[in-house]
């Protein structure tokens, strides 16, 4: 008579291996660095900024040009941080990387909403102050452009690290 028994073993605590990461190479550490000392001087331009649109308040600016400047300014040092963190290897595990691509993702989509918003508001100034030109020649001025390039940059960058 044979025994037919299948055994599952299961090992031992002890002897389970780890995949170690790589260590970060000088180059990524400089990289990370340089990205972690750009964010203190986008944060003092951030600042001043916004207090220049808060004083455009009692000019005639809206609200809504508050929200979009801080909005804009976060977006920014968020790529900023993530890409410094990202290099120096701070940022390893795969919950860490989907965290924070999905962060860059999330705030680069509103900041494109935003510039959207934004794009609507400086056409119909345009107009009221003459100008005739389509929507389509608009978006080819590289003050136009760019700002869209740069919502999208984040997306961009959120996506890079979560597939790295």
């Amino acid at each position: 008579m044979s025994d037919n028994r299948i055994v599952l073993e299961i090992p031992p605590t002890g002897t389970r291996t780890t995949r170690e990461e790589p260590k970060p190479s000088p180059l990524d550490v400089a990289i990370g660095a340089l990205f972690l000392i750009l964010t203190f001087p986008v944060i003092a331009l951030s600042l001043r900024e916004l207090a220049d649109v808060a004083d455009s308040l009692e000019y005639g600016a809206d609200m809504i040009d508050i929200v979009n400047s801080m909005i804009y300014s976060l977006t920014t040092v968020s790529i900023l941080l993530v890409l410094g963190l990202y290099f120096l290897g701070v940022i390893k595990t795969r919950v860490t990387k989907v965290a924070s691509g999905l962060t860059l993702i999330f705030l680069s989509l509103v900041n494109f909403l935003c510039r959207v918003g934004d794009f609507g508001r400086e056409l119909q100034r345009n107009r009221e102050w003459g100008w005739d030109g389509s929507l389509f020649e608009y978006l080819s001025w590289p003050s136009t452009h760019e700002r869209i390039e740069l919502a999208l940059l984040g997306a961009i960058v959120g996506l890079l690290i979560m597939k790295k």
